[in-house]
């Protein structure tokens, strides 16, 4: 093996989905299930309830704070209670209080932290800022995770943030206090990061290039049975502390105390870090696992990029021929199969093979390079909108009319729908055309469902039919999301590629944080959030079109090798790409 290995080859080599990559698979996609829980258990643990002022005891006592009001009574709100005198006129308001012995609540004491720590009424804020805060935290743990996961390693960060994230998931059961509790919300919502970032790029190297999408949608049905399993254990665990809740949410993380011995290294992340050595003895076990030939399967490998390099060397001076003078005006370079094709190719390429070096990139890369910029500025905007919709309508989900439980699970059930959308959008049309009418199907039923609920005016018809497409929205946001974090690594490079997702999940968190305010602002205008969420979401469906499309395209190793490609997809110069494809067409039809 050396590092121009082609990889993708490797995986086809070895069973697109055999026994030792379907392992892989699952460290990361049991991994999901912790994550949702963490993330989302919130919507339990930190429901609120109905409550009123708690009764006040001695009334004799109070009637001697008003001499010559013997006949008193008490009538008690949400915040205060109402001390009124009885005459032969009525009733006369002596006086409105705070609740001076606290509140009453419909649910046990320590049902949740909301009920435990009265976070209502003047503190009621504090209960959002406990879930605002985890969003920071996840914004924090986006950049500096994915960062690290290039640097050190994708199992490295995964395992760690893993394991950390099972040890702070008990602080949070333990938490004596709310300062304690928001702190450790914030620290979760980081680590949780994480584990995400790097799940999400070591699943996606783990396979081809046509298996990708079979990846991200996978990750989005283990999601999913997070989410209806969350309502599962709230219903189950209802009559008990939301801190024993929080414990065995906690306790599914234990598979991450073992998870060393199981999970293995990017192969695609060590080669091109020049970790040839360890890079091989995982292909060798890869090999064993699945009853294949080590050598059989680097031998179809070899041939992959031995087959490229001649094409490349062969064609250069047929291709230079062909479009030179293009070349010359414009500044582009043409690129076939992840390399760039010039005259010099061969020479360049000889040289590499003997001085190969690992190239770094930091997010200072992506903000000098011009198009890598312009496009992650479009995705980044995509992540904002998909945060807030998404997190705005899962967090409201328990505020529906119904049990609460059944509506969380039904919310659930409608991530499973989406996984069959998004799989049928990515499969027939792609990375783009599915994130494009995804965010317009949302974008549509949320504008359908606001004005319908507008109108209703107590009419059952309208109310359910704005239900139904309320639904109807969730389901295409939570299908754009997966589809975004698929489509989010593949537009950078191998060692670009955990921070551009990384920084793009930390933008997001813009929309996460708003998100835990949607309930609150609906409150005072009914009609806004909705209308905020539709409008954004049809900007999107709009301006990522002018992205460049990834389906069936191998994952790009270097900067150079990004620019080149960006240059043939994006955008309108259609007639030029196609000029170029018959070129190349013609160069392997000569060799073949």
């Amino acid at each position: 093996m050396d590092p121009y290995t082609n990889v993708d080859e490797i995986w086809i080599a070895l069973g697109k989905f055999g026994k030792f990559q379907i392992t892989q698979l699952l460290v990361s996609w049991i991994a999901i299930l912790s994550l949702c829980f963490q993330l989302l258990n919130v919507v339990f643990i930190g429901y609120r309830p109905t409550f009123q002022c708690a009764p006040i005891e001695n009334l004799t006592l109070l009637s001697a704070q008003f001499p010559g009001d013997a006949d008193i009574f008490v009538t008690y709100d949400k915040c205060s209670v109402n001390i009124y005198r009885n005459n032969t006129n009525g009733s006369v308001l002596l006086e409105e209080r705070d609740c001076p012995n606290g509140y009453s609540y419909s649910t046990p004491k320590d049902a949740t932290f909301v009920t435990e720590l009265d976070l209502v009424c003047d503190n009621a804020a504090l209960a959002e800022l406990t879930q605002t805060m985890t969003m920071v935290g996840q914004g924090l743990g986006a950049m500096l995770a994915s960062s690290m996961a290039d640097r050190f390693g994708r199992k490295t960060i995964h395992l760690s943030s893993h394991i950390a994230l099972y040890l702070v998931g008990f602080g949070v059961a333990f938490a004596p206090n709310y300062t304690v509790l928001i702190i450790l919300r914030f620290i979760t919502g980081a680590i949780q990061q994480g584990v995400a970032m790097s799940g999400a790029v070591i699943a996606l190297e783990w396979v081809p290039t046509n298996s990708r999408y079979l990846v991200e949608i996978s990750s989005l049905l283990f999601w999913s049975t997070g989410v209806c399993a969350i309502s599962l254990f709230g219903y189950l665990m209802q009559s008990y502390s939301w801190r024993y809740l929080q414990l065995a949410f906690t306790l599914y993380s234990s598979f991450s105390l073992i998870q060393y011995w199981v999970q293995e290294e990017s192969v695609r992340w060590l080669l091109m870090n020049g970790r040839v050595k360890e890079a091989e003895r995982i292909v060798r076990k890869a090999a064993r696992w699945n009853n294949v030939s080590y050598e059989e399967v680097i031998a179809k490998a070899s041939l992959k990029a031995a087959e490229t390099k001649t094409l490349l060397y062969n064609g250069a001076d047929k291709m230079a021929d062909t479009w030179g003078r293009d070349q010359r005006e414009t500044g582009e370079v043409m690129e076939l199969n992840g390399i760039p094709v010039t005259p010099e190719t061969q020479t360049v390429q000889e040289k590499e093979s003997k001085d190969y070096s690992v190239e770094r990139y930091s997010i200072i890369t992506v903000l000098r390079t011009r198009r890598l910029c312009v496009n992650s500025m479009i995705i980044w905007f995509s992540w904002i909108t998909i945060n807030l919709t998404y997190y705005a309508l899962t967090l409201t989900s328990t505020s529906l009319a119904g049990n609460m439980y059944m509506n969380f699970f039904l919310n659930g059930t409608m991530e499973y729908v989406a996984c069959f959308v998004e799989m049928f959008l990515l499969q027939r049309m792609g990375r783009r055309p599915a994130v494009a009418i995804l965010h317009l199907v949302t974008g549509v039923a949320l504008a359908a469902a606001t004005l319908l609920n507008h109108f209703a005016d107590g009419n059952s018809d309208m109310t359910t039919a704005s239900v139904a497409f309320s639904f109807t929205g969730k389901m295409a946001i939570t299908a754009a999301f997966s589809a975004v974090f698929l489509y989010t690594p593949e537009l950078y490079p191998t060692n670009l590629r955990s921070v551009g997702i990384g920084f793009a999940s930390a933008i997001a968190r813009i929309g996460g944080m708003l998100a835990p305010f949607a309930g609150l602002f609906a409150a005072y205008v009914p009609w806004a959030p909705g209308t905020i969420f539709s409008v954004l979401c049809l900007v999107v469906a709009g301006i990522v079109l002018y992205l460049p499309e990834t389906r069936g395209v191998e994952l790009p190793t270097n900067l150079a090798a990004l620019n080149s490609w960006y240059k043939e997809n994006s955008g309108t110069d259609r007639n030029q790409r196609n000029k170029r494809n018959k070129v190349i067409t013609q160069i392997k039809s000569d060799h073949t």
